[in-house]
């Protein structure tokens, strides 16, 4: 196992944990319950982490986190269903569901 990443929260650590998996990449996401003892133990102790199972995985799991670390920019989209207007990082229409029309 090697640690991958320290989190700020538990629900970040989530989502890289299975943007990671959706890649093919095993990990696991650990101390997600420590947040109470911030003060009694460090930090650093107390932070949710992203641990790799196999150290060969590093180079591209930093890669994937660092993608999922910049800002989305592009256009806004209109939803072919019911034309609302979504910001470019959504990838479906918070009003109806509908998946976003490729580009």
């Amino acid at each position: 196992m090697k640690l991958l990443q320290r989190c700020d929260h538990a629900l970040q650590a989530a989502h890289y944990a299975n943007a990671l998996r959706a890649a093919g990449i095993d990990c696991e996401v650990r101390n997600t319950t420590l947040a109470g003892a911030i003060g009694e133990i460090p930090w650093l102790e107390c932070a949710p982490q992203v641990w790799l199972r196999h150290a060969l995985d590093e180079a591209i799991a930093r890669e994937l986190i660092a993608q999922l670390q910049r800002p989305v920019t592009g256009p806004e989209w209109i939803c072919g269903q019911c034309a609302e207007p979504s910001e470019a990082q959504f990838g479906s229409c918070w009003r109806c569901g509908a998946n976003r029309p490729e580009r």
